[in-house]
């Protein structure tokens, strides 16, 4: 992947409130995000996003504006300065209807709890160096749903995991 100075990126992150917001800020900075906005109402944060340019959004996954989600929010606001900005969504234990609710919505990936900073900079990285395409139809504004056709750049990790194994339940 090319190379992102991080130093230099600004981070929105909303929910900010409580040890999320505290692990979240400590994981951006240990991957060397400094220019961190902490935000913990959503109205404040999409206000900002409205006024002010920032690389990336992390949301707690449950924050809800008015009675949508918040990236559902964003990503219908026709006022945003940049409304292809990546939402990264942030869980703590996930599941498949989570990810799925939040893909739904427009979000660019779903980061799980407990997170690394190399994970984090790692998708941080994917969605700013090589972004999916945006979709922009009648019912969805978001990135291109399809991940799985992306061109994986990297090694490959399930490439020396057999397929099927052989057991042997002879206790002879």
């Amino acid at each position: 992947m090319a190379q992102l100075d991080l130093a230099a990126a600004r981070i929105l992150v909303v929910g900010a409130r409580g040890p999320t917001g505290s692990m979240l800020r400590t994981v951006l900075t240990a991957a060397g995000i400094t220019r961190i906005a902490l935000v913990d109402e959503p109205r404040r944060a999409l206000d900002m996003l409205c006024t002010e340019a920032f690389e990336a959004v992390f949301v707690e996954g449950t924050i809800q504006l008015d009675d949508t989600s918040f990236a559902l929010a964003a990503r219908r606001n026709t006022m945003l300065l940049n409304p292809m900005v990546p939402i990264f969504a942030v869980f703590g234990g996930p599941c498949r209807r989570d990810v799925e609710m939040a893909r739904d919505q427009g979000i660019t990936d779903v980061i799980c709890r407990p997170m690394t900073p190399k994970n984090l900079t790692h998708k941080f990285r994917a969605a700013l160096c090589a972004p999916r395409p945006f979709i922009a139809a009648q019912a969805f504004f978001g990135p291109d749903r399809r991940a799985k056709e992306r061109p994986l750049h990297g090694e490959e990790r399930r490439g020396q995991t057999p397929k099927k194994t052989k057991v042997n339940f002879d206790l002879d």
